[in-house]
């Protein structure tokens, strides 16, 4: 920060959008005291009387906020410390010191796979996380967009704050300015972390498409010195396998011929049966017919011998029969033998052949063998390295969504140095023999008198309690806790006491004269009947 501290003073109401009449102090301070009057406990009660109050004080404080710079960002605080925020991100390995590990041991690229090996897990989610409580800060959405529009009402505070309790913040010039290095540093060591865990990936994807290329020259290398001895091998192996096709060749064509002969015997044997069945079976017929004749004619001795000679032909045409039946398995027989014989010589060729390329087989299984180790040896490499790299960009991932929270801190800039802003609000104090009591009127918007509030008016409800809106729910929440602040701290409290009577905008007899003022503008107005007016206007003698 600068050394001169800029300071700003918000306004403690701003006139609605339906306010048409001027807000002066003295209507401020008239209506902060009727609002402090109905307030203030009159006593009684049916069950449980409770006792009578008096009102000590109403003065109007001064709530110290912050606005300081990070980046592009004015980053807001309380300055009574009421507030904090926490960072929470999760811790990262060395990322350096696993770059320049890697640099180190990939000189060979087996010690280059033991570093990957060895670091599977390195970068690795873990549950490990760091925290830092950032005092005084103010994170809250709401919050932030509502004071943002409050500070563009803020005037420069030029001279000392008169008739105000202007509250010191417990988080001073140099704390703030501590804080907002701290925040730069995180935010810096952050982006560098992130660059690292990205060099990392660089550094990672080129070792690797480095040693990869190698292995493939190595594949192509091996390859090449292979065919050179595979073709070499060829050419005195496919003349062992052309004479063992041709011994095949010759072998075949005897056998089949042998074959052959022998089929074509049975075969014309089998052809001669054949026709000898045809022609039994036509002598058959014959006799069939004749025997239909000697029944029609009547001869009896006629039918007798054809049905002898038709009997005779039957039974030649069974021998015949099983003749042929006899043939056709022998033809099957010698046909089984011959695929049988075939497939002999097949197998001792293919034997014969195998035995001449077992020379041509172990080459080429060797060759198969040790490109195989080479590509695995390739997979291994960028498995590894794949699995490190998508550990590492979560990594990074996360790191960036770190430093995006950084712009959630805050709100965008407006102002261009840092300041201390004074938000005022008004507290009225209750002296009872119970004890003292507080109770803080938040900054407000301030309305006129609408035609809702003169038809509660006319049911017989306090108008004035309409006058002042409070402008945020949140800041209204933060001066609630106010008097808990004071509650918690005895020194404090006995110092505000002080303060706030000697701020008392009932002690004097001219702020009583501004407040009767102040009074008679909102009977104008029409915040009072007579009856209020008179009553209000009478506790101020």
């Amino acid at each position: 920060m600068s050394q001169k501290i800029a300071k700003y003073i918000l306004p403690f109401a701003t006139s609605a959008e339906n306010r048409k009449e001027l807000f002066t102090k003295e209507i401020e301070r008239a209506a902060i005291f009727c609002l402090a009057e109905l307030e203030r406990g009159k006593g009684g009660g049916l069950i449980v009387k409770q006792p009578e109050e008096k009102l000590a004080f109403i003065a109007e404080i001064c709530y110290p906020f912050w606005l300081a710079n990070l980046g592009d960002r004015r980053l807001l605080f309380d300055g009574l410390n009421m507030n904090s925020y926490t960072i929470t991100y999760p811790l990262i390995p060395d990322v350096q010191g696993f770059t320049e590990n890697l640099n180190k041991t990939s000189k060979t690229r087996q010690a280059y796979m033991n570093f990957l090996t060895d670091h599977t897990s390195y970068f690795q989610l873990s549950n490990n996380e760091e925290k830092k409580v950032i005092d005084g800060l103010i994170t809250d959405p709401e919050f932030l967009q509502e004071f943002n529009s409050y500070v563009s009402e803020a005037t420069t505070v030029k001279t000392p704050l008169s008739d105000m309790v202007v509250v010191s913040p417990t988080l001073d010039k140099n704390t703030i300015t501590s804080t907002i290095g701290k925040l730069k540093e995180l935010k810096t060591r952050f982006k560098g972390e992130i660059n690292a865990l990205y060099k990392s990936m660089k550094v990672l994807n080129t070792k690797t498409e480095s040693f990869v290329k190698a292995i493939k020259k190595e594949i192509k290398e091996t390859e090449k010195k292979f065919d050179r001895e595979i073709e070499k091998l060829k050419t005195v192996i496919n003349g062992k396998v052309d004479e063992i096709r041709r011994e095949y060749d010759e072998n075949l064509t005897e056998v089949s011929r042998n074959f052959e002969e022998g089929l074509l015997e049975l075969q014309q044997e089998k052809i001669k049966l054949e026709k000898i069945k045809e022609q039994l079976n036509s002598e058959i017929e014959h006799c069939e017919a004749e025997i239909k004749t000697c029944a029609v004619n009547k001869d009896d001795v006629g039918e007798r011998k054809w049905r002898e000679e038709k009997d005779g032909l039957k039974k030649e045409l069974s021998q015949t029969e099983a003749k042929i039946r006899e043939l056709e398995r022998k033809i099957k027989k010698v046909e089984e033998d011959k695929s049988l014989k075939i497939f002999k010589l097949k197998s001792e060729r293919n034997a014969k052949i195998k035995e001449a390329s077992k020379d041509l087989v172990d080459i080429e299984a060797s060759r198969a063998a040790k490109i195989k180790v080479y590509q695995d040896e390739m997979e291994k490499l960028e498995e590894l390295t794949s699995s490190i790299i998508k550990q590492i960009d979560k990594l990074a991932k996360m790191r960036e969504a770190s430093v995006a929270e950084f712009d959630k801190l805050g709100i965008k800039k407006k102002r261009t140095k840092n300041a201390l802003v004074y938000m005022p609000f008004y507290m009225a104090c209750y002296q009872s023999d119970s004890g003292k009591r507080y109770v803080p009127f938040p900054p407000s918007f301030a309305n006129s008198v609408s035609f809702s509030v003169k038809f509660k008016g006319a049911l017989g409800k306090v108008k004035i309690k309409h006058l002042l809106q409070p402008r945020s729910k949140k800041m209204s929440s933060l001066l609630n806790k106010f008097p808990v602040l004071m509650e918690q701290n005895a020194v404090f409290k006995r110092e505000m006491d002080e303060a706030c009577v000697k701020a008392n905008i009932l002690r004097t007899e001219s702020m009583l004269e501004s407040i009767k003022i102040g009074l008679e503008r909102l009977k104008e107005e029409g915040w009072f009947s007579d009856k209020e007016y008179e009553a209000f206007n009478k506790m101020l003698t």
